[in-house]
């Protein structure tokens, strides 16, 4: 499917989808990129947080650097096990083959081409949404003269000339934003997955409809077109249970992290973002943080309704006039479809809009808890 192009150039961009052609070049690239932005960007986080001196002891700018210390870490992560998985992913394609080649009318060709679209626009969406936070951090830090992550660097000093200083700023932007498209990838593939089942689903859905509606077509014909559409639900159900498996990992990492993130992007916000700047950047963070989980969770649930209508629609099918073969194949096919497409972060906990809300609860929870303690004005933090 070319709605997956713009996904996979990302993966060959990170250096963890090996060409077919110039693969010593690239492994010197794969090596350059993930030595020094999955490796080396958390090592540093984690390094300044021990040798920060006393001039840039700030807690608001501490909160800023651990808040997306946490998601480079957890980013790290996902890249390292995304690159263990991506083949497993990749052995979708013979099942995606086989279900576009069933594609022949008009409106299914439209609903391929739709989602061609749709994938690569969900790419470029994520790109957006994690990159206006890392430029709007940028921003406010360059404004009020210091680093926008104060993240441990051995080769400038900042404080020592200006050139330093905006070498460090480049350093540091060039990495972040590295990462950031990193987190991309990690997020984009689960909802382009998911909305290709949802493609498939809706298009088998129409097909079950149209069986026996033919008056031209003979009982044998009709029969054949059901075998197919029983085929059409094998492949849907293969691909299911690969992307499961692997969504499953990555969004565990996820969701493992998002609700501290909010919780402490949350206290930032509430108790030591001193400057309007530092307050719009704390909130792109928390919009990038939702975006990370939101969408995911949002065509999940999608999913789960429409492979629920499955087996009503086999049996709300023009069932009646056909031959016995065809009718017991019928009931054997309601049975398979029966099954509903459930996803599970680590097989713990379902992958819905509640899940989602959930998250959301708890984190402002914890800002009506701070917000009615008073910290602020305790701890004269006004």
């Amino acid at each position: 499917m070319d709605g997956t192009m713009f996904l996979f150039n990302g993966f060959r961009f990170l250096g963890i989808y090996m060409p077919e052609k110039n693969r010593l070049v690239y492994l010197l690239w794969s090596f350059l990129i993930n030595s020094t932005v999955t490796i080396y960007l958390p090592v540093a986080f984690i390094l300044s947080f021990v040798k920060i001196s006393g001039e840039d002891l700030q807690i608001g700018n501490l909160l800023t650097s651990a808040q997306v210390a946490i998601n480079v870490v957890g980013c790290s992560i996902k890249i390292i096990l995304m690159g263990f998985l991506l083949p497993k992913l990749l052995s979708t394609e013979k099942f995606l083959n086989r279900l576009d080649e069933r594609c022949k009318t008009e409106e299914e060709l439209a609903s391929i081409n739709k989602f061609t679209k749709q994938g690569n626009r969900f790419v470029v969406l994520f790109s957006v949404a994690y990159w206006s936070y890392s430029t709007s951090t940028c921003i406010s830090a360059v404004t009020f003269g210091r680093l926008p992550y104060n993240i441990y660097n051995p080769f400038f000093d900042y404080h020592q000339s200006i050139g330093h200083f905006i070498l460090s700023i480049l350093m540091e932007m060039t990495l972040l934003n590295v990462a950031c498209f990193q987190q991309v990838v990690d997020d984009s593939y689960a909802v382009i997955y998911v909305n290709i089942l949802r493609t498939h689903v809706d298009l088998l859905l129409k097909r079950i409809k149209r069986l026996g509606l033919t008056v031209s077509k003979s009982h044998e014909e009709t029969y054949e077109e059901l075998k197919l559409c029983i085929i059409d639900h094998k492949n849907i159900i293969e691909i299911y249970n690969i992307v499961s498996s692997i969504i499953s990992i990555t969004i565990f990492v996820q969701f493992t992290i998002t609700a501290t993130i909010l919780g402490i992007t949350l206290i930032n916000i509430l108790l030591f973002a001193t400057n309007f700047a530092s307050i719009v950047a704390s909130c792109f963070y928390v919009l990038a943080v939702v975006v990370e989980i939101f969408p995911l969770c949002y065509y999940t649930q999608y999913l789960m309704d429409e492979s629920n209508l499955l087996a009503e629609v086999v049996f709300h099918s023009n069932w009646a006039e056909q031959h016995l073969p065809y009718q017991k194949m019928l009931i054997f096919f309601m049975q398979r479809s029966q099954r509903v497409m459930e996803f599970t972060a680590g097989k713990l906990f379902p992958i819905t809009l509640n899940s989602f809300l959930s998250i959301a609860k708890f984190s402002f929870s914890l800002y009506t808890f701070i917000k009615e303690m008073d910290i602020k004005e305790r701890f004269g933090l006004n």
